[in-house]
């Protein structure tokens, strides 16, 4: 039984399918279960604004279901773990048939590698996907995949599939600013139009799905998507080019976006700043790549899976800061106090840690080699607390 009922707001960037497959009864399997089966296409696609137009995607997502008359308990759930994408073509309409996707064309993609985790309880459960390998966005399919096993003779579900700012991947911008604005100015524009994006269009989900048997069906129509304050969007916009100030912290006001809120997953290559207040800020999967963070205060920061490879952060306060996964590979930790930081699975390696502070700091799985002003001393005590330090 395929979804009686669904939505894809913008397919080419996801397509989603649920399935519910009786399962035959036999010896050890009493009637009235059902496999439940789940299909997503991940790619991305261009979209107007503003007079010109922005090209986006996706580089993480939820799946929420509502289970009426059935329940799906945590042990019984098997989509969890790493999965790799299955290459797929792009194309500008996808269909389904017995078989599962087609696609009508065109530019072929390989699959990434997605990670995904499951949460909720048995009537209401969630799988979370975030891209564990590859450049963002997501791109791929992910083929009927089984959510697990239920029993029910009569049920209904309703599916959904939402984005929060973290997960939106801004890929390309045309006609909207100049090509020679500064990396702070263009990093809060692409911030705003991200904002803006995810609270006009793809709100309350990006798609959703029904699916009942022998039971009422549920009832669910697709809001209607109010006008955009397209004009304020362009004020602000305009704002920020004309901006005599390139002050990171003043254009984000001027933008009227959060420090620490509305940075998670945002794309700040190659920023200036030296001294910004992100304490306590959610910057989860945000890439400071070539960054300026010098004096920079992260202290109490979700940092998880960011990216600060070639950032200077010299001087940076990153105390109890969590900073699990995330690549700082060749940047520059001279004189940054990670007091009480949590650096699992992080990788260190090739950064500067001239007189840093680890005291405190979880190091469990941190991977290290060629750090420059690292002693023996301070070696030897990273690695008694579970530090790996690689040959190559």
């Amino acid at each position: 039984m395929r979804s009686l009922d669904s939505h894809n707001k913008y397919p080419d960037c996801l397509w989603m399918q649920l399935e519910a497959i009786p399962v035959p009864p036999s010896e050890a399997t009493a009637s009235g279960r059902v496999d439940l089966y789940l299909s997503l296409q991940f790619h991305e696609c261009w979209e107007t604004l503003l007079g010109g137009r922005v090209k986006f995607g996706l580089q993480g997502g939820r799946l929420n279901l509502n289970l009426e008359n059935c329940k799906l308990p945590l042990a019984a759930r098997q989509l969890i773990g790493d999965f790799q994408l299955l290459p797929t073509e792009n194309t500008s309409e996808i269909k389904s048939n017995a078989d599962g996707l087609v696609s009508e064309k065109k530019e072929e993609t390989d699959g990434a590698f997605c990670h995904v985790s499951t949460r909720g309880d048995d009537t209401k459960p969630s799988w979370t996907f975030e891209l564990k390998k590859g450049k963002p966005p997501l791109k791929g399919l992910l083929k009927s995949a089984k959510l697990g096993e239920m029993a029910a003779k009569s049920f209904a579900i309703a599916a959904d599939f939402t984005a929060a700012k973290e997960d939106i991947y801004l890929a390309d911008a045309e006609g909207l600013w100049p090509h020679d604005i500064t990396p702070n100015k263009h990093s809060i524009l692409s911030r705003l139009l991200t904002v803006c994006w995810l609270e006009s269009k793809l709100q309350p989900a990006l798609s959703w799905a029904i699916l009942s048997y022998d039971s009422p069906r549920i009832e669910r129509r697709e809001p209607a998507i109010l006008p955009q304050a397209e004009s304020q969007l362009q004020e602000k916009v305009d704002r920020i080019i004309a901006a005599k100030t390139d002050n990171f912290a003043e254009l984000a006001k001027i933008a009227n976006l959060n420090l620490s809120e509305d940075f998670a997953g945002a794309n700040l290559l190659g920023t200036t700043l030296t001294g910004v207040d992100f304490s306590s800020a959610k910057l989860d999967r945000a890439n400071f790549r070539g960054a300026d963070l010098s004096d920079a205060d992260f202290s109490e920061a979700s940092l998880q899976n960011a990216k600060f490879s070639g950032a200077d952060l010299s001087g940076t306060f990153l105390g109890n800061a969590d900073l699990q996964a995330a690549d700082l590979y060749k940047a520059s930790l001279a004189l940054a106090n990670l007091c009480g930081a949590n650096l699992c699975g992080a990788n260190l390696v090739e950064v500067n840690l001239t007189n840093a502070n680890f005291s405190g700091a979880n190091v469990a799985s941190a991977r290290f080699r060629n750090n420059s002003g690292l002693s023996e001393e301070m070696q030897a005590n990273l690695q008694l607390r579970g530090a790996i330090f690689v040959d190559r």
